[in-house]
């Protein structure tokens, strides 16, 4: 009797701290929980609502939601840095709407400045509007969906400003950033129905940027390229060889098929020209080359894998344009092969001259 009683207490005993130590647990995840920082996203959700506007049947790519969402971002904060100068210049304590406008033309060109000027004169007419306006949110009065709470964040510099602002220039400035975010949303929804996909990727945002004029000069001058997003297709007319037409004569044996040549190498340009959001190195030999280098300076640093996925894909599209400029020099001299003569002199060009140990 005196071992039952004792095992039915150790029984309990046990059970007793389990329940401790699991509310114990739930409490310290539920402060961590309290204590993580919440993501601000700005522009994402926003950039939904938007395409939903434009078009109810396409949709977009997580990766691509990501990076305009950082590219709108980087323009909003170039765009309130342009504001500061301008106003300091005009010796002026508050950023108004002339500012703006000021800033948006030197920044914009053509006819995306002036139809995104003539989009936020209308906003704040129904901003300012009481019987037009709906709503008691600032983008509900103006009527538009980016909110003008976030642009000020970036017009006050994230409360690190001392200048002021007025009502009205955050909604201007929110609604320019709409129309340029609804150009550059139509214009890959055109390019995602070519290829018969609802949704957008990162593919059809860089086809939409550098096929406009406009939209590739604003991103060109802030010096933004999306990641993953290919190259446009081209070939070189010398490269393509023009296909003699000869008469047909009946032959009764069959003859092995022999391409001319530069065809099957001109087949695979088309093929891998189109691809997008890959990489083409191997990545475990790339990893172990940027560790090997990080450690002659800093031995036993730590490195996140983000960081190699961002750095990888800036080397190749840097390698891409380097051996596109050499193939362009190649085919200057009347060549078709590279030679190391090309790549030499696009290195001398681009200002990068050989080391003592290249010429040794």
């Amino acid at each position: 009797m005196e071992e039952n009683t004792k095992e039915k207490s150790n029984t309990i005993e046990k059970s007793n701290t389990k329940e401790k130590s699991n509310t114990i647990e739930k409490s310290n995840t539920i402060e961590k929980s309290n204590t993580k920082k919440k993501k601000n996203h700005f522009f994402e959700l926003y950039i939904c609502k938007l395409l939903k506007q434009i078009s109810n049947k396409n949709g977009i790519n997580s990766n691509a939601k990501q990076q305009l969402n950082s590219a709108i971002c980087i323009i909003a904060s170039y765009i309130s840095n342009v504001i500061f100068k301008l106003t300091e210049i005009a010796k002026k304590k508050t950023i108004s709407i002339k500012e703006v406008v000021n800033a948006v033309k030197v920044i914009f060109s053509g006819n995306l400045a002036d139809n995104s000027i003539q989009e936020g004169y209308k906003s704040i007419e129904n901003f300012t509007n009481k019987k037009l306006s709906k709503g008691s949110s600032r983008q509900g009065k103006a009527g538009i969906i980016f909110p003008p709470s976030i642009v000020e964040k970036f017009l006050r510099n994230f409360g690190y400003s001392k200048v002021m602002i007025t009502s009205s220039s955050p909604v201007f400035l929110a609604t320019i950033l709409e129309h340029f975010v609804s150009e550059l949303l139509i214009s890959a929804i055109k390019f995602a129905n070519t290829n018969k996909r609802i949704r957008i990727t990162i593919r059809d945002l860089e086809l939409s940027v550098r096929n406009n004029k406009e939209l590739s000069e604003v991103f060109n001058k802030i010096n933004i390229s999306f990641i993953g997003g290919g190259v446009i297709p081209y070939i070189h007319s010398s490269l393509i060889a023009t296909k003699q037409r000869k008469k047909k004569v009946l032959e009764t044996t069959k003859k092995t098929r022999r391409f001319r040549y530069g065809t099957v190498a001109i087949r695979d340009i088309k093929k891998l020209q189109k691809t997008s959001d890959c990489l083409t190195f191997a990545k475990f030999p790339f990893e172990r080359l940027v560790r090997n280098i990080v450690n002659k300076t800093n031995d036993g640093m730590k490195i996140s894998k983000d960081v190699f996925i961002i750095l990888q894909y800036h080397i190749e599209q840097y390698m891409i344009e380097f051996l596109k400029n050499s193939n362009l020099a190649a085919i200057h001299a009347g060549r078709v092969k590279l030679m190391p003569s090309d790549l030499q002199f696009i290195r001398t060009i681009n200002g990068i001259s050989n080391t003592k140990e290249e010429n040794v």
